[in-house]
């Protein structure tokens, strides 16, 4: 998946700084360039509300703390992964179409760069804040099994890991890790979506009447 991502994002940055001249008379040409951007963004987007609203909720509810943790732990990264990938080609390929970028307006300069940062918070999200999060959800299961508890659903799980952090110190620095951690990737991945929503807002825009 890192492989991947590694492609998407040096194709993301040749088709960016391609030469101004690339494709221009094209028009079958430039329409593949708008199907790309369309289908990454679309694909980004729709991973992000899939991964925060429905997947995330869905795992939450009915699966023992213990599994969801685990199940998280192979889901996010590939989502992650994906995401950063997909928003990175259609930053590229949105670039590309708006040269010369010197000329580029307001508006969509502001999109250019609404759609980089939020690719780079789902990169940072992947490399950085995320692995953090496992790292320290790893601990926490290992110092569950020790205590007993963890096997139960998450809201019961999620009470009986308080009381057990109330006797074990090592479990009650572990639970303040993972607060610090899961709060900078849920607002990294809360950026990311609030960024492409508005860009989805701006495509909206561009439909005709």
């Amino acid at each position: 998946m890192l492989l991947l991502l590694t492609v998407a994002l040096c194709a993301a940055a040749g088709v960016a700084s391609a030469p101004e001249g690339l494709l221009v008379g094209s028009t079958a040409a430039v329409t593949t360039v708008k199907l790309v951007h369309l289908l990454c963004f679309a694909t980004s987007w729709g991973a992000t509300v899939w991964a925060i609203f429905i997947g995330g909720v869905i795992m939450f509810l009915n699966l023992p703390r213990h599994m969801m943790g685990s199940l998280r732990g192979k889901v996010f990264p590939a989502c992650l992964a994906l995401t950063a990938a997909c928003t990175a080609v259609s930053s590229a390929t949105f670039a590309w179409l708006h040269r010369p970028w010197q000329a580029m307006p307001a508006v969509e300069r502001r999109q250019l760069g609404v759609l980089v940062a939020a690719a780079g918070l789902d990169l940072a999200n992947l490399l950085l804040f995320a692995p953090k999060v496992l790292k320290v959800i790893r601990e926490r299961h290992k110092l569950e099994r020790g205590l007993g508890v963890g096997d139960l659903g998450s809201f019961d799980g999620m009470r009986s890991n308080a009381r057990a952090a109330g006797c074990c110190a090592a479990l009650a620095a572990a639970n303040g890790r993972f607060r610090i951690a899961h709060a900078l990737s849920a607002l990294a991945t809360l950026t990311s979506a609030a960024g492409l929503a508005a860009h989805s807002c701006y495509l909206a825009g561009k439909l005709a009447p």
